[in-house]
């Protein structure tokens, strides 16, 4: 196989490791990024790498089963920038789902790991859950379930992406919007034509805007969902899983540190024109299902900062509109002449994502 001038664009975590795949193969790689590496999507994340436990009550067992065995590839990977943590379901009297039902989906997520499993699942008391969670309410509290999962440091291990990026030999073009692309190798910049042998659409939530701005049609398209995380000064010993009261909905309280959890996500469907921003009202709805497991409410004092980022959910063209809370976050690899075009995917994947790529170069 010749070594291949090739263009990708967009540096967020499926760029980057499309770009490192490819150049693995000693094919010459430019990765172009409108700002810098990890600065959208990428960088406004639930800092999970997981199989998505939630995907096996809509039963997507494939994707986790594939998006398990991923998770440990991070862990090898970046031992130094990821770490196993326990995800505590608490259940409250009136919940959509009771500890039994859930302790049989920590099972089967347990299961679909193998031996890729980081940790047992566990049936918790009431007494369990109060002892590890002091500051829960106590009042309807009739227990819960507990499984393991992965969490990423992330300054840490995007670094590490980049560096073995560019170990690899890819040269990071950074603050370099890419106006057209064409299907025979060529891409616009904003004062230029650069020609390539293959290009390769990884632009995420803009991967379909960025076709149709170049005249070429798509079997796919993306429905865009807005994230929305807090980061929140509070104390947790481990990380919980809550059940939005009277809906389907779960959100996660990640710790961070001694005294501070992430807090997340959202969901609503966002039109890219919009400023991708944590509005107050999602601010208020995720420190309200928060506080509305404690014993003693935060204020909105307590939130130190906060960040959204859009979540590209790829479907056929012709395919209608699901709920954004059951779809899948799979991806799809379409090719048009010397154009590639990748669409959606998240983090967990995406390494595994850059490797399939590579191989159609």
């Amino acid at each position: 196989m010749s070594a291949k001038r090739i263009a990708v664009v967009g540096a967020g975590v499926n760029g980057v490791s499309i770009a490192t795949a490819c150049a693995s193969l000693g094919h010459q790689v430019q990765l172009f990024d409108e700002s810098a590496p990890f600065d959208q999507t990428s960088s406004a994340s639930s800092r999970m790498l997981h199989g998505g436990i939630r995907y096996i009550e809509q039963g997507h067992i494939g994707l986790v089963r594939e998006a398990l065995i991923e998770r440990d590839g991070w862990l090898r990977f970046a031992p130094n920038a990821t770490r196993v943590e326990r995800f505590y379901f608490p259940v409250y009297q009136g919940a959509k789902r009771g500890r039994w039902l859930l302790f049989a989906g920590t099972l089967i997520y347990q299961w679909l790991a193998g031996r890729f499993s980081v940790g047992p699942s566990q049936l918790h008391s009431s007494e369990d859950i109060q002892q590890v969670f002091p500051n829960l309410a106590p009042n309807g509290l009739r227990g819960g379930a507990s499984y393991c999962d992965v969490v990423m440091e992330y300054e840490p291990l995007i670094q590490q992406l980049l560096d073995e990026a560019r170990k690899q030999g890819v040269n990071i073009v950074e603050n370099t919007p890419i106006q057209r692309l064409y299907s025979d190798g060529r891409i616009d910049t904003s004062d230029q034509t650069l020609e390539f042998d293959q290009v390769i659409n990884a632009a995420g939530p803009w991967a379909v805007r960025l076709l149709e701005a170049s005249g070429i049609e798509s079997g796919f398209t993306i429905d865009h969902v807005r994230g929305s995380h807090l980061i929140v000064k509070a104390s947790f010993a481990n990380a919980l899983v809550l059940q939005a009261p009277g809906e389907r909905r779960i959100i996660f309280v990640i710790p961070l540190d001694t005294e501070h959890v992430l807090l997340g996500t959202t969901e609503h469907q966002h039109d890219l024109a919009d400023p991708i921003i944590c509005t107050d009202a999602e601010s208020a709805y995720l420190l309200g299902i928060l506080n509305q497991h404690l014993s003693e409410p935060l204020s909105t004092s307590n939130i130190v900062s906060s960040f959204a980022g859009v979540r590209p959910i790829v479907r056929p063209r012709d395919a209608a509109i699901g709920d954004l809370s059951s779809a899948s976050r799979d991806s799809e690899i379409e090719i048009s002449g010397r154009l590639i075009s990748v669409f959606g995917g998240k983090w967990t994947s995406a390494r595994h994502l850059g490797e399939k790529v590579a191989a159609f170069v």
